[in-house]
């Protein structure tokens, strides 16, 4: 039995402290294998009492990264970002014309309604993040579990696209409702026009195709990426090869200031990274890295240090035949820790020491994934996510250092359009003083895509 207690945290450790056997945890999933069997057979008997007409099998049966398929309900996000060529040869299924315009549009989105019971009273109670678990000496720690419903998650996009004359051109906006107060929140606002991608969207780095379909928000929770406003040139060197360079906004410079020196955290020049992408008939690999600068204005008595961030990633993800595929996306970077989803926000770049100076962290994320299609309607995904911060001695005490979590679901999928399901989540996180503490969560959903 593993204590919760380490003097010496490795990620090994915390690994196995995730996974163990224990019998709280057994306990835990015979519950939701319980709950799994009601949630679907009960969607199962419904849709079979209904008539429904056979969905369109094509793209769910096809594969051939090369050529850009992927077998419906393989990607978490539904809309994919292509440019040039790409955007010219997509179908673009579901849209009309604009009559007297050369111009096509399409609404899409899904609408999607959650129920998460927690037993351990993680302090978010709509993502599963491994910021939220409570570590020993925290107030909240030990606390009853809860339930919750919610529909933020739900979204809708409008896609306008012209792909006749010398330069396709493509309108994308889409918005969530994940935000305090249910307010409608910007996701995506660009535009596309040739091989240029201009406005907010996913990072260069921001590796989509290398998780797996979860029902947790926070599937990504150690993916390396997010959203930011760019503008990118992105380009297919060959069937195989697609290159992509872009500068981008800094959206979280996380500059922590333990000495309250006066000033501000600045950057003064864009983030610049780049990607290229290999592809074949089964796999995708992905190779990228970035380099920004982080700043700090200390006005008229304060320090005006800098320091270089920068970052490597390698994800990708491989079939086995049509329904099986693994998938990866692991990371390391100085000064970059904000750019780890799990890290966002926290000051986890770099730190602003006494003498006025910089201190980069180093960072590191792994991400690891897969899925199985037990039938046509039918499938599993899995998901392991470990991230880790070199935190000085400086850190707030209660700031995460290093976590992990897996997931765990089943999906059913009646239709194309619709989908049900239910997962399991356990995590672990530590803290900069060493606290620990562990998280168990079961999300069942229903979802309709349009």
């Amino acid at each position: 039995m593993l204590t919760q207690k380490y003097k010496n945290p490795n990620w090994i450790v915390l690994a196995f402290s995730v996974l163990v056997n224990n019998k709280l945890n057994m306990k835990i999933m015979k519950y939701s294998i319980s709950l799994s069997l009601i949630f679907i057979l009960g969607f199962i008997n419904l849709s079979h009492g209904q008539i429904l007409q056979p969905a369109d099998t094509t793209m769910r049966d096809s594969l051939n990264l090369s050529k850009k398929i992927v077998p419906a309900g393989d990607r978490k996000e539904q809309v994919v970002l292509y440019t040039g060529e790409d955007l010219v040869q997509d179908s673009f299924i579901g849209s009309w014309p604009m009559f007297g315009s050369g111009l096509r549009m399409k609404v899409g989105g899904y609408v999607k309604t959650d129920l998460v019971y927690d037993f351990s009273g993680t302090l978010d109670p709509t993502s599963f993040l491994m910021s939220t678990i409570p570590v020993e000496g925290q107030p909240e720690y030990g606390s009853r579990g809860y339930m919750n419903f919610f529909l933020k998650e739900t979204r809708f996009n409008i896609d306008v696209r012209r792909t006749t004359g010398k330069v396709p051109l493509k309108l994308f906006i889409e918005g969530d409702f994940f935000s305090k107060g249910d307010q409608f929140r910007l996701r995506h606002a660009y535009i596309v026009a040739g091989d240029f991608i201009i406005g907010q969207t996913w990072t260069t780095l921001s590796v989509m195709e290398s998780i797996p379909n979860l029902i947790d928000f926070a599937a990504g929770d150690a993916l390396f990426g997010g959203r930011a406003a760019q503008v990118r040139y992105q380009k297919n060197l060959s069937d195989q090869l697609k290159l992509a360079v872009a500068i981008e906004h800094i959206s979280f410079l996380g500059i922590e200031n333990p000495n309250n020196l006066p000033g501000k955290a600045i950057y003064q020049l864009p983030l610049i990274p780049i990607r290229l992408d290999y592809s074949w008939k089964t796999g995708l690999l992905a190779l990228g890295g970035s380099i920004g600068m982080l700043s700090w204005s200390g006005g008229a008595n304060g320090p005006n240090p800098n320091a270089f961030q920068t970052s490597a990633v390698v994800a990708g993800r491989q079939y086995f035949g049509k329904n099986t595929f693994f998938t990866w996306n692991v990371s390391y970077g100085q000064a970059s820790g904000e750019n780890i989803m799990a890290f966002a926000g926290s000051n986890a770049n770099a730190v602003l020491s006494a003498d006025g100076k910089l201190e980069r962290m180093p960072s590191f994320s792994a991400v690891f994934g897969a899925k199985h299609n037990w039938s046509d309607k039918l499938a599993s995904n899995f998901s392991y996510a470990y991230g880790w911060l070199n935190v000085p001695s400086s850190r707030a005490p209660f700031a995460l250092k290093d976590g992990a979590i897996s997931h765990v679901n089943l999906i059913y999928t009646p239709l194309a359009y619709f989908s049900t399901g239910i997962e399991y989540m356990t995590g672990a996180r530590r803290a900069s003083n060493d606290a620990f503490g562990r998280g168990n969560r079961i999300q069942m959903m229903a979802k309709f895509t349009f």
